[in-house]
């Protein structure tokens, strides 16, 4: 049976890249013609940034399960075979 660990790793979006604001993305809620509504962030954070820290931990043998974004950081969870 296969086992794993887990890290758990905080970002915080100003350690990512600094907010590039575009006038598209300065709405924080869009809605379609069924009613449907979601929340846009105000920012983006930087590509370039973000995709090194997941090639870092990823030359480590550990895999992203889930991100979460909350209160101006980005929540990783990993998981690599024990």
């Amino acid at each position: 049976m296969a086992t794993w660990e887990y890290n758990v790793t905080s970002h915080s979006i100003a350690e990512l890249k600094k907010c590039e604001v575009s006038p598209e993305k300065r709405k924080v809620f869009s809605c379609n013609e069924t009613g449907s509504c979601m929340v846009n962030d105000v920012c983006t954070i930087g590509t370039s940034t973000l995709q090194s820290t997941l090639n870092e931990h990823g030359k480590e043998g550990w895999e992203l399960i889930m991100t979460n974004y909350h209160h101006g950081e980005l929540l990783c969870i990993w998981k690599r075979s024990k």
